[in-house]
Order: C-alpha cells, then structure tokens, then sequence
C-alpha cells in the first residue's frame, strides 16, 4: 500500500492498520503456544481473534485503496512508492 505522508487520512489508515498488523503478529505468537499446550478452548478463543483481526486488516486495506482512489488517483494509478 501506498500512503501519502502529508495526507492526515493516510497516516491514519496507516497507523490503524500497522496496529492491527501488530495485533495479528501478537496473537499468532499466543496460537502457537495454545496448541503446543493443547489447549483447544484457549485455541478455538484464538482463533476467533485472528478472524476479527484480518477482518479488520482487509476492511483497511480496502479503505486504503478507496482512499487513494478517491483523492489520490495519480499514486494510486502509478504505484508511486514515495508515498
């Protein structure tokens, strides 16, 4: 994804979706150590997290490329990778 840094709604997105990236990287972490203890309730809890979490990755992801679309046709269209 392509961001524009002086583009407030792009730091946003950005920062939200970092976050969430972050979140993702975290629970993983907690799914390994889940199933080596064979702890299926802690695992199928987990994983209901993971699910709402690249949920919200790809509802941002999705946001990201309206957002360029609408206000940033031209990185958007050239994959300018300054932004």
């Amino acid at each position: 994804m392509n961001f524009d840094a002086s583009c407030e709604e792009c730091r946003r997105i950005s920062s939200e979706y970092e976050a969430a990236t972050m979140e993702w990287f975290r629970v993983q972490g907690q799914i390994r150590i889940a199933e080596y203890s064979h702890d299926d309730e802690a695992s199928n809890r987990i994983i209901d997290e993971l699910s709402r979490i690249t949920a919200r990755r790809q509802r941002l992801r999705e946001e990201a490329e309206k957002h360029q679309l609408d206000r940033h046709p031209r990185i958007a269209a050239a994959g300018d990778s300054k932004s």
